[in-house]
Parts: C-alpha cells; structure tokens; sequence
C-alpha cells in the first residue's frame, strides 16, 4: 500500500442489479475498501474483489463484485489513488 498521505477516499452508493458486476470508482489503483449493507436481500455469500472485474481478471480502480440480487443497497468506501 502506497503512502497514507497520497490515498484519495470516495463514498459510493450502490444499487446492484444482475446486469452490472463491474463498479468504476474513478480511481487508478484501489488499496482498500470498507462496505456496509443498507438493504440486502442476498442470503448468499456476497463477493467483492478491489481492481478486479467480476470475472476475477485484474482490473486496476474498479471492484468486481458477484452473488448480489437486484436491488440491494449497499455503501462503499473506496480507498486509493
């Protein structure tokens, strides 16, 4: 991980739907991220990877995530540069 210093963090509201796996932050490199659910219908085990598609293939600034229903409603913060 790169310098405290030089991290940008960026709040995201996400609502999932089966259609889109793949979240853009607008950042080059994720170092970390923190994720807090509002209004989960998923009783499955839900997955997010940092610079990752949701296929598993590296992919720098977004996150992949995978086993979400439609609609759920969850908060990300997105930690980078």
């Amino acid at each position: 991980m790169g310098g405290v210093g030089n991290q940008r963090a960026i709040g995201l509201v996400i609502t999932a739907d089966a259609a889109t796996q793949t979240v853009e932050t607008g950042l080059t490199s994720i170092n970390f991220f923190t994720l807090g659910a509002n209004s989960m219908t998923t009783n499955s085990l839900v997955k997010i990877a940092a610079n990752s598609n949701a296929s598993g293939v590296q992919s720098f600034g977004v996150l992949g995530c995978s086993g979400f229903t439609n609609g759920d409603l969850f908060y990300v913060t997105v930690y980078g540069k």
